[in-house]
């Protein structure tokens, strides 16, 4: 909140309301102070005595409910007839919402009025009902003045931000128009037709259910990439837009609509967005402005962090790896505007590199610097991100391993190791105490930060900070800014020929800054609770067949076995969505001002992150969104977790036939719990933090299978590209074993049923398909390649049939003879789990 909160309560409502152009006054602010709180008043107006001075108060003054709802929303009252219904609420969403947001600050005067009132009759037994009496007149002036001084705030500051919309030029002159339609897609399931005779699966499974649909689907111009992931996406992109809608037009929102409402109304508010320009970014350009010393710039560096801004390195908090009941910061490497340390060192990339700096240039310009200067300072950047680049270590090389990312060091000794850069400061900065020790790492990055914070000119370092407070802002400014933005990130670099429609841009940000809010609303409408049990049910035949693989896996010794054991029996699963929804209390949004809204909502994240160093751990967070549609597993935390969009068909289909859950949400399932028997998760023990519990023996035998997994990817390739077996490596042995695992799962849980020949398939058949249609896919190019560098997942018809080529089941489902491309001989065949 803002640091002068007391100060601004201290005037009318209304004099506050309009200064901010709308801003709602935070509520119990000395309660949310980030260090200690207030203690609680002796009576809330929730409570019986409290009840007692409210129900005076309400004896002589009945507020028509039209006003109280209004107050509620955070906007003037209006008259609605009784035939006139609410916004109806989506399927599911009305047994969840909260309590309405009272935007304006009564309850705190409340309170303490009935903890005086209480005190008083504890005192004066015998003048109770005078001193009762008096504290329903206090009441009433409080509320009557806080009511008043509120509506004549929230209509000047309304009426300024309406004047300054209506004044902006017609819609039909913007470069983005909304799109209209909110029609969900439909639902992606399994089709037979879609099997292809002319493609047989014993040459190709992905093209045996996939050529059809390469045949005849179209990739939309805005998407580089369309496969089913990005599809069932779509579905879940157009379900949050109605519920961003719906909080849209409600009367009387939770506090957690109202910040979704306010991203969404101010975000979708073009006119206002391109009659401000960079104004939003003034205050943050003067003081980029202002550096013109090492000290001023790292100090600056420091600010940048304490409000999630920082783009020259990571910085955030998670799990100390070798103490797993606390959490420490990691800061981690950053910097760059390209993908990869490669596009800026290899020749191959040197066009991007090019049309990196042109951009650069480009995206000055339109902040209103001189041709000239923005050459000038594009050099500057495009020089400084070289040496970066330089200091960084490959992207694949990190992701190897997640203990990469750990190299504990204490205050001091991080201090010592970067001379220019103080990170004693930084903490300082932060407004937290420094730690015992936090993770640098990337040592050797950070260094070389260190040494150019000393002896770059601060006339660099200002032309960089300049450009990336811009570029990382620019989807968030006027159209100009957009267009370049997309052009460059878009175009040049994935080949996305359409930008997404504004809608979709304003989802993303959202999702981007407050997406557990969004998920809030998003989940009672995506996912019944049927589903959900069935899904329960389902992750326990799949972890019932890892159990009886792993009790006989031959490349485990004995004791590993036993420990894999007992770390299956210790998972847990996290299905949908989080146990319980982050406090938004401390975030507070405005009815006009996007980025205000956007940086408000980061800075508030930050603060967040921040508070938990050092802090017990929260099992109960969650590492996405319920409306993303992926899934994971957390090595430290030992959790499986499927969102709610990724519950959907064709994963899972409440609908569908066993055979083909088992062979798509079953499959994924069954990857995320075979991440925690992997080399990398090897060095975490049973309680999450860094124990080896792998032989050297099964360290050996496990290295050799996923080297010859490897050599079986590296031999694939994408529209004549390669694929990078080592990059994929991990993930590559998770689908085998997934899939392994879920067709065991399959058919000891039909073991004593019929087969009933859906579609004239057998199980198997079913299966496999279901496996081979998740993995359709098109890729831009410029997409393909970036991807290939850098995705540690394989993709395409790779992913769909190197696995399944490795199953003796699969040659046997569809009567492949040896040596066709699907039949892998014994010697060649590999096997993990």
């Amino acid at each position: 909140m803002r640091a002068d909160a007391v100060q601004q309560h201290r005037r009318s409502v209304g004099q506050f309301n309009r200064t901010l152009c709308g801003r709602q006054p935070a509520r119990d602010h000395a309660r949310h102070q980030r260090f200690g709180t207030e203690g609680p008043p002796l009576l809330r107006v929730h409570n019986a005595a409290g009840m007692l001075t409210l129900a005076a108060l309400t004896a002589n003054l009945l507020i028509p409910q039209g006003a109280a709802g209004a107050a509620r929303a955070g906007r003037p009252p209006t008259m609605q007839s009784p035939a006139q219904a609410p916004p109806a609420l989506l399927p599911g969403a009305a047994a969840t919402r909260g309590e309405a947001y009272l935007a304006v600050p009564v309850q705190e005067p409340l309170d303490r009025i009935g903890t005086a009132a209480t005190a008083g009759c504890l005192a004066r037994p015998r003048e109770c009902s005078r001193i009762l009496a008096g504290a329903a007149v206090t009441a009433l002036g409080a509320f009557a003045g806080t009511w008043i001084g509120y509506e004549l705030g929230y209509r000047s500051g309304q009426g300024a931000c309406g004047r300054a919309s209506t004044s902006l030029p017609a819609a039909d002159t913007l470069v983005q128009t909304p799109e209209s339609d909110d029609g969900l897609p439909a639902p992606l399931r399994f089709n037979p037709a879609d099997i292809d005779p002319d493609h047989p699966p014993c040459q190709s499974l992905y093209a045996h259910i996939n050529s059809r649909w390469h045949a005849t689907e179209q990739r939309p111009a805005d998407q580089p990439l369309w496969n089913m992931p990005t599809m069932l996406q779509e579905r879940s992109l157009a379900l949050q837009r109605r519920v961003v809608e719906q909080a849209a037009n409600l009367d009387m929102p939770t506090h957690v609509e109202k910040i979704v409402a306010d991203l969404w109304r101010t975000g979708m508010n073009q006119r206002q967005i391109n009659a401000d320009g960079i104004a939003p970014l003034r205050a943050e350009l003067a003081a980029i402005d202002a550096l013109r010393t090492p000290e001023a710039v790292e100090a600056h560096l420091h600010t940048l962090t304490a409000v999630g801004l920082n783009p020259v390195f990571g910085f955030g908090v998670d799990l100390d790896m070798d103490a797993r009941d606390s959490q420490i910061a990691y800061a981690f490497q950053g910097g760059l505007g390209l993908p990869d340390r490669s596009y800026y060192l290899d020749p191959e990339h040197a066009e991007a590199a090019l049309a990196y700096r042109a951009h650069v240039a480009h995206v000055l310009r339109l902040a209103g610097d001189a041709p000239a200067d923005a050459e000038r300072q594009a050099d500057a950047v495009l020089s400084l991100e070289r040496r970066l680049a330089n200091a960084s270590a490959p992207w694949n090389e990190l992701n190897e391993n997640v203990t990469n990312f750990y190299h504990p060091l204490t205050v001091p000794e991080a201090d010592a190791l970067t001379p220019g850069f103080r990170w004693s400061a930084l903490f300082q900065a932060l407004g937290v105490a420094p730690p015992d020790r936090f993770s640098l790492a990337t040592p050797a990055f950070h260094q070389a930060v260190g040494r150019a914070l000393t002896n770059e000119e601060p006339a660099t370092w200002r032309a960089y900070l300049r450009f990336h407070t811009l570029d990382s802002a620019s989807p968030f400014l006027g159209d100009d800014f957009v267009r370049a933005h997309h052009d460059f990130h878009g175009r040049t670099l994935q080949g996305q020929e359409a930008m997404p429609p504004r809608w979709k841009q304003v989802l993303a940000a959202i999702e981007r800054v407050a997406g557990e809010a969004l998920s809030e609303l998003y989940v009672p409408a995506a996912l019944p609770p049927e589903a959900r049990a069935r899904v329960v049910a389902l992750i326990e035949q799949v972890m019932a067949a890892l159990k009886r693989r792993l009790a006989v896996v031959p490349w485990m010794d004995p004791e590993t076995r036993a420990t894999a054991l007992r770390k299956a029996d210790a998972f847990r699963p996290r299905i949908g969505h989080p146990e319980r929804w982050p406090d938004w209390s401390g975030l507070h949004t405005e009815s006009c001002g996007y980025l205000r809204n956007l940086r408000a909502a980061t800075a508030f994240a930050r603060r967040n992150e921040l508070a938990r160093m050092g802090a017990p751990v929260d099992t109960a967070l969650w590492r996405m969104t319920a409306q993303t549609v992926d899934a994971y597993h957390d090595v430290m935390n030992n959790d499986i977790a499927f969102s709610a969009a990724l519950l959907q068909p064709p994963f899972f289909d409440m609908e569908a036939d066993d055979a083909l859950n088992y062979g798509a949400i079953g499959a994924v399932i069954g990857h995320e719990i075979s991440h925690a028997f992997s080399a990398e998760s090897s060095q975490f023990g049973l309680d999450g933090s860094l124990q080896s519990w792998w032989s050297d023996a099964d360290r050996q035998n496990a290295a050799a299978i996923s080297a010859r997994l490897a050599a079986q990817f590296d031999q694939q390739q994408v529209d004549g590209l390669a694929l990078n077996g080592r990059l994929t490596a991990n993930e590559n042995l998770a689908d085998l074993s997934g899939l392994t695992i879920a067709l065991d799962a399959l058919e000891f849980a039909t073991r004593n049923q019929t087969d009933p020949m859906l579609h004239g398939l057998t199980r198997r058949q079913l299966f496999y398909l279901s496996w081979g249609m998740l993995y359709r896919d098109m890729r831009t190019r410029e997409r393909l390649q970036r991807d290939l560098e850098t995705d540690v997942h394989a993709f395409g018809p790779p992913r769909a049939d190197v696995g399944p080529a490795n199953m003796p089941a699969y040659a046997a489902a569809f009567h492949c003879p040896p040596g066709a491309p699907m039949t892998r001989n014994a010697s060649e065949r590999v096997v993990y789990l």
